[in-house]
């Protein structure tokens, strides 16, 4: 019973652009493993919220651009944040177009 408790789970690694106060667009690179809507969701009210305490809530706007899970998310999001950003941004674009065939995922 005791082997199958420290099991990990996959998840999801998720991509989006973030415009900073600046005026630079960055690109964020997350992982979780609840529905990645949610996680979106709360990337884009802590845009709108006063408490600027994360990454994403520092910038002015925060955009979702793809995701895809991994069995292994930690090591895919460490992978990932070593790409360059045109690297970062064609993923992000092939992961969307593989999600989107996936109807229940948008719905």
């Amino acid at each position: 019973m005791g082997f199958f408790t420290n099991r990990k789970k996959g998840g999801t690694v998720y991509l989006g652009k973030s415009t900073r106060t600046d005026g630079s667009e960055k690109i964020y690179t997350g992982i979780t493993r609840r529905p990645v809507k949610t996680r979106w969701r709360e990337h884009i009210n802590s845009i709108h919220s006063n408490s600027k305490r994360t990454w994403v809530s520092k910038g002015t706007y925060f955009k979702p651009t793809g995701a895809f899970f991994s069995r292994n998310p930690e090591k895919a999001e460490r992978t990932v944040k070593s790409l360059k950003p045109h690297q970062k941004r064609y993923l992000a674009r092939g992961a969307a177009m593989r999600f989107k065939k996936r109807k229940s995922f948008w719905e």
